[in-house]
């Protein structure tokens, strides 16, 4: 694609970004990326050349290396964690330099935003999820909810470095509606505001042809109060009663929401970890995929589940939203409504023909949403940059 508008990528560890850049890439459109992810990590999902990636001090290995040795929890860790992106921002902002499009992650951004601007370049930030105030009060109004102490808020210096990143770039990209509401219930204009929904893995994430002898319930993501896994409990403890099927949990358990799992393990069976590529086959044995997050920016799991040709539930506040037509791939429910994901699991226990309509649905939604679409997407918006320039 003919254009004078080269992307310049800063993102301090890895997250999506090289599935961006390469899609950036393959259209002309990366200049560079700048990243203190290690290049055998970083290079290793994506066919990027090394010669466009421009690596910076490694300084979160810091932070990596402490919580193998101190754990997750430990205060210096949670207070390093915090600080390293403003690090990154500050040996970032000299890199970027003379770019002419900035695409920053959020939270590492604020000096290289200012320094790409002063050259006269446009800015935009990559909001992955909510915006931190809102998370945090949506949390501690969940953690109340539950009993339990809500020790892991954003700090303030993060959620206010958040929201002036917001208010000095061009633009937001949101993978979802959820996303942008957040940031626009806090003052950040709509027009700002750009979602584009992310890409799967739609080669490696497919179904199988394989008879699923027992009705099953799917969720993967971390067992914990975010994840609103007391609202699939409730659920599952509703139709217990009345039906005989399996739910599967994949993922860690927050260490606070134990006595709450403890209540209701009796309604499901859990794996603590299984390894990314191979939870295609869990997929495939899975007849509906039940997400209730309270929050997310757009759960990846969610397309992956659907690529698999497997319907999903989930909630408003899950970055299905941007995915999911309701009633046709799946159902979209409000946060905390356990009767109603009650309900469309039953539907779905009941309904046979409608399960098979909505799995076929659901394959045929994902490849709409793969990461060479995200990258068309992207590159419609950045040509619209070009063209708002000329």
């Amino acid at each position: 694609m003919k254009t004078d508008l080269k992307v310049t990528i800063s993102c301090g560890t890895k997250f999506h970004s090289d599935h961006v850049a390469y899609q950036l890439s393959k259209h002309g459109l990366l200049e560079k990326v700048l990243t203190s992810h290690p290049a055998k990590y970083y290079l290793n999902r994506v066919p990027l050349t090394k010669e466009k990636v421009k690596f910076l001090p490694p300084i979160f290995l810091l932070v990596y290396g402490l919580r193998k040795v101190l754990g997750p929890s430990n205060r210096i860790t949670n207070w390093l964690n915090y600080r390293m992106p403003l690090l990154y921002d500050t040996i970032a902002a000299q890199a970027a330099k003379g770019s002419k499009v900035l695409l920053t992650w959020a939270w590492s951004g604020l000096k290289t935003i200012q320094a790409v601007k002063r050259g006269g370049g446009i800015t935009i930030v990559e909001e992955c999820g909510s915006c931190n105030r809102f998370q945090n009060e949506l949390l501690a109004e969940e953690y109340r909810r539950l009993g339990l102490s809500f020790e892991g808020p954003t700090p303030d210096f993060i959620v206010e470095r958040q929201l002036a990143e917001a208010r000095l770039a061009d633009y937001l990209l949101c993978p979802s509606t959820h996303v942008a509401n957040s940031f626009i219930k806090y003052g950040i204009p709509s027009e700002k505001c750009m979602v584009i929904p992310y890409g799967a893995n739609t080669d490696h994430f497919k179904p199988h042809v394989k008879e699923k002898k027992k009705f099953k319930v799917l969720f993967v993501g971390t067992i914990g109060v975010r994840k609103g896994l007391i609202y699939l409990f409730k659920a599952l403890e509703l139709l217990r009663v009345r039906y005989d099927f399996e739910c599967l949990l994949i993922g860690g358990l927050e260490e606070q929401f134990k006595p709450i799992y403890d209540k209701y393990s009796h309604l499901f069976t859990h794996l603590a970890h299984v390894p990314h590529k191979e939870l295609v086959n869990y997929y495939n044995e899975a007849s509906v995929f039940v997400f209730p997050s309270l929050d997310e920016g757009m759960a990846l799991v969610q397309l992956e589940a659907l690529a698999c040709g497997v319907p999903v539930i989930c909630t408003t506040n899950s970055g299905g939203d941007a995915v999911i037509e309701e009633g046709k791939e799946g159902f979209i429910v409000q946060i905390r409504d356990y009767l109603m994901i009650a309900e469309k699991i039953e539907l779905l226990l009941n309904n046979r023909e409608l399960l098979k309509q909505m799995s076929e649905n659901a394959r045929q939604k994902a490849t709409t949403f793969s990461w060479d679409v995200y990258g068309e997407r992207l590159t419609g918006f950045i040509s619209s940059l070009n063209k708002e320039k000329v």
